[in-house]
């Protein structure tokens, strides 16, 4: 996710066929409250997405919602588009870095807003799959900080890392004046 990615995005729709009106709703919420958290925490962010291979919408559902699923059940449904997701950004960077040769290139730099734009929606289906992995609240058992710091583990994130991230999750919410994480029963 990017800053450009952010306002790339308001042409899109919140509608998917795939998904039931509930999921999509709460697909769509989840999705403006990344819109709103992302910019205030981007560079931290994407330092643990480059350097350890983190995926951004995982971290960001950690912090909106307080019960999840187990971490492999989110995984497994993350999984499939994340690999998509993966391609699509490879392309843009490939493309960028094109760019910084033949930096005035109308195509190139057509092509790149085009992937852009592509990479925006993979990371809308990977929020819509995670909030599907959440729909069976009797599934929902796993306290969202548990899976953060499992799920950070598993990266290899360092302790410090992980409590500067927690703290920072936590004051950019307070910044924002956005809920604490959020309830599903009660919406």
């Amino acid at each position: 996710m990017s800053i450009e990615k952010v306002s790339a995005d308001k042409g899109l729709s919140a509608k998917w066929s795939a998904a039931s009106p509930s999921e999509t709703d709460h697909a769509e919420q989840f999705w403006q409250f990344s819109l709103a958290l992302y910019p205030v925490l981007q560079t931290e962010l994407l330092a643990l997405q480059d350097q350890y291979n983190c995926n951004i919408n995982l971290i960001l559902l950690t912090t909106w919602r307080p019960l999840l699923a187990p971490l492999p059940v989110l995984m497994q449904g993350l999984s499939p588009q994340h690999l998509t997701t993966q391609h699509i950004r490879q392309l843009r960077r490939d493309v960028s870095r094109q760019l910084k040769e033949y930096p005035t290139d109308p195509l190139l730099v057509q092509l790149r807003q085009q992937l852009l734009a592509a990479e925006l929606t993979a990371e809308r289906l990977e929020q819509r799959a995670l909030v599907q992995c959440c729909a069976d609240q009797a599934h929902c058992t796993v306290v969202a900080n548990t899976v953060r710091q499992q799920y950070l583990d598993s990266h290899q994130v360092p302790a410090p890392i992980q409590q500067q991230l927690a703290f920072d999750l936590d004051q950019a919410l307070l910044q924002l004046g956005l809920p604490q994480p959020f309830d599903a029963a009660k919406a």
